[in-house]
């Protein structure tokens, strides 16, 4: 703003010098000299004007800067979450593989519990089979040997 007012304030003195000089050529008889006058006049209005312009250049400079600046400071940040972010990435990966291995090594543990289970399933049948197989024997001998006691029970009577 304060850039603004500085070159309404220099377009006011080039009206100003225009305004003098146009006066003093009212006055002057020679031709020559009002030409003179009046290119001078027109050449300090030009200096006037392309000041007041190189002012507001320089502002504009100034404020593309700034926006650069922020620019960059803004670019800056976004590498430095993009690198954050790959380093999750990559954690989350070697995360990701960790758990397949382990996955993996549970699955084997499985299948041999399950072959292991199975085979002692065959154990326990089997086991039953002998059981049962020793308990029909028991009974077996029970129904021999009850006679035979009964028997002497009545012997003995």
């Amino acid at each position: 703003m304060a850039k603004n007012r500085l070159v309404a304030k220099l377009l006011i003195i080039l009206a100003l010098i225009i305004l003098v000089l146009i006066m003093g050529l009212a006055g002057c008889k020679d031709d020559g000299k009002r030409k003179a006058l009046a290119e001078a006049a027109q050449a300090r209005a030009e200096i006037v004007k392309f000041k007041a312009e190189t002012v507001q250049l320089k502002s504009e400079v100034s404020y593309l800067n700034e926006k650069l600046a922020a620019a960059n400071q803004a670019k800056d940040n976004l590498q430095i979450q993009l690198g954050l972010l790959i380093e999750d990435s990559n954690a989350t990966t070697t995360d990701a593989e960790n758990v397949q291995q382990e996955n993996t090594k549970l699955k084997t543990l499985l299948a041999e519990q399950i072959k292991k289970t199975g085979e002692l399933e065959k154990q326990v049948e089997t086991l039953k089979a002998v059981i049962n197989a020793l308990q029909a024997r028991i009974e077996q001998q029970k129904a021999t040997e009850q006679p035979k006691a009964t028997e002497q029970t009545q012997a003995s009577k």
